[in-house]
Order: C-alpha cells, then structure tokens, then sequence
C-alpha cells in the first residue's frame, strides 16, 4: 500500500492516543455493519410467532435476559471490529477478507451465541427463565461448550490476525511508537483470548458430569488477562518512555 502523507496523519483525530486513519467508512466497513444489524434482528425473530396471550407473553419476556447477553457480546465484537477499522483504515484485498471471514463466523455462531445466553440464565434461575434448547445427555452439554469455545477462539483469532496485519504496515499507515504498542498490547490479549476458548472448548471432557456445568466459569479468566496484560504492557511503555527521556 501507499504511504499515508504527513499532511494526512496530522490532521486524523486522536483518540486514547491514536490516530484515527479510518474514520470515513469504507464500503467494507458498512457491510460489515449491515451484517451485525442483520444479525441482531435474527435474534430478535428467533420467536417463533408473536405472542397472543398474556402467558405467552411472560413466556417471551422470559427470554430477554438472553437476547441482551446475546446483544452484548454481539456488540463486544463489532466494536472491536469498528475500533480497528478506525485505528488503521486499512482497505486492501487482506481487509476485505478477514471482514468476510468476520461475517460468516457472526452468521454461523449467532444461534449457538442465543442458546447458550438461555441455557445459562436457565441454569441460573433453575429454569425459571427457561431454554427452549433441548440436550439430552452430558455429552451434549460438553459439545455445546466446546462448540462455544471454538467459535469464541475464531472470532479473536481473527482479530488478533487483523492487528498483525496492521503493525505488518506499520511504516506505511506511519504508526508513532506508542500506537506500535498499543497494537501489540491488543494482539497480545487477543492471543490469551484464543487460548481461553480453546480451554473452554476442551475442559467439559476433562471433568466428570455434574461439573460439566461449571466450564462456562472459564471465561472469567477474561477479566484477568485484560488487567494483567495491560498492566504488564503499561509498565513496558513506562520503562520505554523513562529511556527515551533519559537519552
């Protein structure tokens, strides 16, 4: 690609110390947000028929819990997306297939992303906000988990992908130091991301019946790479920072 002009990089926005090369939206961009907003009103029409009772009613009303963990996480990644795409935008053959790539994975996870939301607030509240999701044996529950966990691991093992690919032109998008970093802090969370749903993917085999259950607990760990990786990077940009003064 061509190097962006000195004139250009000065005038994008700066935001939490980055410049924003990509703010105006590329074609790309906007089909991959037409796709997430398809994909939320697929959630949302995952009811079967509008309801004509007051208990059918409660019985859907039961079921927004779920559609908001669902949305939630569904927004988690198309942020991540948007924000990289604004960090570095970026519009080359690379990009539009690692965006593709992105839409046929939010296609084909978004049902088993409802499902889980359901039979995890089902489990919660001992079924009183119930799954329409039937399993009939553990082994089923084991491959619901890892079927999950290998859809979370894909979704951050293109993401991590997409940031390499941006440091890869660091000299043309003309990334300072500190946005150098910063890009490497994100592909190294991404990297224990992918790790956490592969764990999450493998443990329900590992521990017997009634704790199978229990192996959604692994994606808490979420939070602790967050903290730890970013501290460990933070105090790294420190030290690089203290050098460069003392030189």
């Amino acid at each position: 690609m061509q190097p962006l002009s000195d004139s250009f990089i000065e005038q994008c926005k700066i935001e939490d110390g980055f410049r924003l090369r990509g703010e105006n939206m590329t074609r790309i961009e906007v089909f991959v947000d037409a796709a997430f907003a398809f994909a939320v009103t697929m959630l949302v029409i995952s009811i079967d028929q509008i309801p004509t009772s007051v208990p059918e009613l409660i019985a859907v009303t039961k079921q927004i819990p779920a559609f908001i963990a669902s949305v939630v996480l569904l927004m988690w990644i198309w942020q991540t997306h948007s924000s990289w795409s604004k960090r570095f935008g970026l519009d080359d053959t690379a990009t539009v297939v690692m965006s593709v790539l992105l839409i046929i994975l939010v296609l084909i996870f978004i049902y088993p992303l409802k499902i889980m939301a359901m039979g995890m607030f089902g489990w919660l509240t001992n079924q009183y906000l119930p799954s329409s999701f039937d399993l009939n044996s553990w082994n089923e529950l084991r491959f619901m988990f890892s079927y999950f966990g290998i859809g979370f691991s894909a979704f951050f093992l293109l993401f991590l992908w997409m940031n390499k690919h941006a440091l890869k032109h660091k000299e043309s998008l003309k990334l300072s130091l500190f946005e150098q970093h910063d890009t490497q802090t994100y592909i190294y969370v991404r990297y224990w991301l992918v790790v956490i749903g592969l764990v999450a993917a493998a443990i329900p085999y590992a521990l017997p019946d009634k704790w199978v259950p229990f192996s959604g607990f692994v994606f808490t760990l979420i939070s602790l790479v967050y903290f730890f990786v970013e501290r460990r990077q933070k105090n790294k940009w420190d030290t690089i920072n203290k050098d460069n003064t003392s030189q």
